[in-house]
């Protein structure tokens, strides 16, 4: 019988949110060498969505040492199918594993917090001030042949080739920038106001309910790509911390603080957490996935069981392995600090509109159906409201530039597709990290000569002022500040003037100059925000 499409899907049911790729801990139920089950004593309620962390690899830490990766070919609600299998059989009193983050979106609890009810990702991720999102697309590469004998002058064979996932893009209004994180690789420090000292998970898998974790100052075992913080105001608000604590730092669970929390939001009144990135020089940047829902009623969260009898009610799909190609940072004139980025994409992954025993189905956006219950999201106006183009200050060769009308920051990565044996799909991809690149253009008004002498100067500029003291007192630098408290400072060495263009202006105003700064190094880069930043 054929399906009557009675209503169609519309913008007003659309949705987007951010799923952390982070690395996931557990420890193994069975003894096999090819299939590893999460275990059902401490993990159960986190169910896997079939055959999303396919070309994802899995880490076998052999009794606390690592031992081998292996690539994920397969996987069902609890168990992931690997090659090349372990040299060994597994230990499951001792043995632990690692899926590591790249391509592979955080699982939450259950609906349920027992493995029975709705599967759900981590989802609940509120993205921003959005001004315009594309979802990443997937092009399809078609092969059409002629066989030795045609009979006749159409094509006699197609098939299709490999899938490349592109296109994806976000372009935000600036009211936190931790997304700098994803640009650049790592965060080497972060500091919580008023944290709680004597409060600490109780496992690697269990924290206090409608806590927050950190690795504290002292931690030892802090990562520089993270987890940095674990929630235990799990989208399902249970007490299992997600992800689960990575098993080296078990045995340190006094280095996790726990962060104040007011309805799973941090406390406003000064407490702000301090972040500090750095470039990351390695193959690998961080990355995170994206969840886009379409459903016929925006109240409704779940993933409908497709069947001869009735239309889609949902249509969910997942971008996974998102690292940030370009970014560019806009502040202009009198409007506000604006940011945009182009997504390298491993590969989209639908969710299945049958998901097998025990699952009941997939619950998008984490079962969030409002924005005031989204992760990060709060009604605190000071946090909602973006940086200003007036709240910023640019130092440029040791002294302030007061006449600044704008100027844009790009960070490019250049991003290479590779493609390896034995990922398990022809749609999987790496976006490997090549050359990075910093630009600065800006406008200002004229007040003396010194951007046209700088242009012609044949001597870098260090950062220390060029006479070896290494104060750095005449770095390239940008920063922010709101009235709340917030903000970001991000700072440059070794640079050159590369252009200047001079205007002549016609009705005898103000003389303007555009000049192209290209720096080298990035010296520094904090924000002091109340967003929240798993990793």
């Amino acid at each position: 019988m054929a399906v009557e499409n009675s209503s169609i899907f519309l913008g007003s049911g659309a949705t987007m949110t951010l799923v952390p790729e982070l690395d996931f801990f557990f420890k193994a139920e069975t003894t096999s060498t090819t299939a590893i089950q999460i275990e059902t004593t401490n993990a159960v309620q986190f169910q896997l969505v079939p055959n999303l962390y396919v070309g994802c690899t899995l880490d076998w830490y052999d009794n606390g040492v690592y031992a081998s990766s292996h690539t994920i070919t397969a996987n069902d609600h609890d168990t992931f199918t690997i090659t090349p299998a372990t040299s060994a059989a597994v230990v499951t009193a001792a043995d632990e594993f690692v899926l590591r983050a790249y391509g592979a979106p955080c699982p939450a609890p259950d609906s349920d917090n027992d493995g029975t009810g709705k599967t759900r990702l981590h989802a609940d991720n509120w993205l921003g001030l959005i001004e315009t999102a594309t979802f990443p697309n997937i092009e399809v590469e078609m092969k059409q042949l002629n066989l030795s004998l045609g009979g006749t002058r159409n094509f006699t064979h197609q098939y299709k080739g490999i899938e490349t996932a592109s296109g994806g893009n976000l372009a935000l209004v600036c009211n936190q920038v931790t997304w700098l994180y994803y640009a650049l690789g790592k965060c080497t420090e972060l500091t919580v106001a008023n944290a709680v000292t004597s409060e600490h998970p109780a496992s690697y898998h269990v924290g206090t309910h409608g806590g927050m974790y950190f690795h504290n100052t002292n931690a030892s075992s802090h990562i520089d790509e993270g987890p940095f913080i674990y929630r235990a105001n799990s989208v399902s608000g249970g007490t299992h911390l997600v992800p689960p604590l990575l098993f080296t730092v078990d045995d340190t669970i006094a280095d996790l603080d726990a962060i104040p929390t007011n309805n799973g939001h941090i406390v406003a009144t000064g407490g702000f957490i301090t972040y500090k990135f750095a470039e990351t020089n390695g193959s690998h940047l961080p990355s995170f996935a994206l969840e886009y829902s379409l459903a016929k009623d925006v109240t409704n969260t779940i993933q409908a069981d497709q069947d001869s009898d009735a239309e889609d009610l949902n249509f969910v799909r997942i971008a996974r392995g998102n690292r940030v190609n370009t970014l560019t940072m806009t502040a202009n004139e009198n409007e506000e600090v604006k940011m945009t980025m182009d997504l390298n994409t491993r590969t989209i992954t639908p969710v299945p509109q049958t998901l097998a025993s025990p699952s009941t189905g997939y619950e998008s956006r984490g079962g969030q159906t409002v924005n005031n219950d989204l992760f990060n999201f709060t009604n605190e106006p000071t946090h909602l409201e973006p940086f200003f183009f007036s709240d910023g200050t640019m130092s440029v060769f040791g002294q302030q530039f007061l006449k600044i009308t704008n100027f844009t920051l790009t960070i490019n990565n250049n991003l290479q597709d590779k493609r390896f044996l034995g990922a398990g799909n022809k749609s999987i991809k790496e976006g490997i990290p090549a050359q990075r690149t910093y630009e600065i253009a800006l406008t200002a008004l004229v007040t003396d000569d010194k951007l046209f002498t700088e242009l012609l100067n044949q001597v870098e500029n260090d950062g220390d002022g060029n006479d070896g003291s290494e104060d750095y007192e005449s770095l390239l630098s940008l920063s922010f500040t709101k009235d709340s408290g917030e903000a970001f400072a991000i700072s440059f060495r070794d640079y050159f003037v590369s252009a200047n263009t001079w205007t002549v202006p016609e009705d005898k105003g103000a003389i303007t100059v555009e000049a192209t700064i290209m720096p080298r190094t990035l010296h520094s880069c904090t924000t002091t925000t109340h967003w929240v930043l798993q990793g």
